[in-house]
């Protein structure tokens, strides 16, 4: 659905989340699997990526396995919840890569069925705040050293 050039309330943000912001592709998903930071509440995993490379953008996906939510509808639904929230929220990251001094993929797990708004939003919004910290005090020279020395490495988990 576009946008109506001509629609009064242009003095509020813009808080649609595009699909130029969404991560998509096998390809960029294996890539954060592979070495990723990893998040973990109770129904929420939530993994990013830094790169060198500011054109990687700020990428964020979605993801509802078919192994835990086994019905379509489920994992649809689950799927739209994490990204209303993030969607209301990415004020928390997107400042950040104004600079355009590295890359950030990230991608949000369902890990369970039954999920509600308020739950999503209550365990998303921690992870977002730590995200923003780690990507506060985040110098793109510490990445440039860590690639080099470690590669496909398995991910470091911390409980939310």
């Amino acid at each position: 659905m576009k946008k109506d050039p001509n629609r009064s309330d242009s003095d509020k943000p813009d808080q649609s989340l595009p699909r130029s912001k969404i991560l998509r592709g096998r390809r960029n998903f294996q890539r954060l699997f592979e070495k990723s930071t990893v998040l973990t509440s109770d129904s929420i995993q939530f993994r990013y990526r830094l790169y060198n490379d500011p054109s990687e953008g700020c990428l964020i996906g979605f993801i509802a396995p078919k192994k835990i939510i086994p019905g379509a509808v489920q994992r649809n639904k689950a799927k739209r919840l994490m990204r209303e929230v993030y969607r209301i929220h990415q004020d928390f990251v997107q400042d950040l890569f104004s600079s355009k001094q590295f890359g950030f993929h990230g991608a949000f797990l369902a890990r369970k069925a039954e999920l509600s708004f308020g739950q999503v939003q209550e365990e998303m919004l921690p992870m977002l705040k730590e995200v923003r910290e780690a990507l506060l005090h985040f110098e793109p020279r510490q990445l440039k050293a860590d690639t080099r020395s470690v590669t496909n490495t398995n991910s470091e988990t911390k409980q939310v």
